[in-house]
């Protein structure tokens, strides 16, 4: 008796795991755009904050170069608001694109002044993490990627 009630629960509980709703792949592929959107957005302002940090205790402190190098910094923070202003209020792949091609075109930009430059090893790190975001963003709306570090 006990075994045909242990079959009739096991039964049971198959059929309601079969019978729940679950996610449909574009359901599924929502949560994680927005999951990366959400990821490259805080990593973005960190890294903006943090290279803000380390410009103003450089030797770039008060040049031009400080200045422009910082413009580089805003404008990707600046992209990723768009990105996930333009994803949160859409959830549409195809009408957040273009964002997502700014912000990725912003941050081979940046790529190339933090290759390009030596700044303290903490700051490539967080580069480093940024640009792997960067890539799962680009991944996720079939965008060429960044290029890796060549420092």
């Amino acid at each position: 008796m006990t075994a045909l009630r242990f079959a009739l629960f096991t039964s049971l509980l198959v059929t309601v795991a079969l019978t729940l709703p679950r996610p449909s792949l574009a359901q599924q592929r929502g949560e994680r755009i927005a999951r990366v959107v959400a990821d490259c957005d805080a990593r973005a302002s960190e890294f903006q904050r943090d290279f803000r940090h380390a410009l103003a205790h450089s030797g770039y402190r008060g040049t031009l170069r400080q200045a422009d190098l910082d413009r580089h910094a805003d404008a990707l923070s600046h992209a990723m608001d768009r990105v996930r202003e333009a994803w949160n209020r859409e959830h549409d792949a195809g009408r957040t694109r273009h964002f997502v091609e700014d912000a990725i075109s912003v941050s081979r930009e940046i790529n190339r002044v933090m290759n390009n430059n030596r700044f303290n090893p903490e700051l490539h790190r967080e580069w480093s993490a940024v640009r792997e975001e960067m890539n799962h963003l680009a991944e996720a709306f079939e965008l060429p990627q960044i290029g890796r570090a060549h420092v």
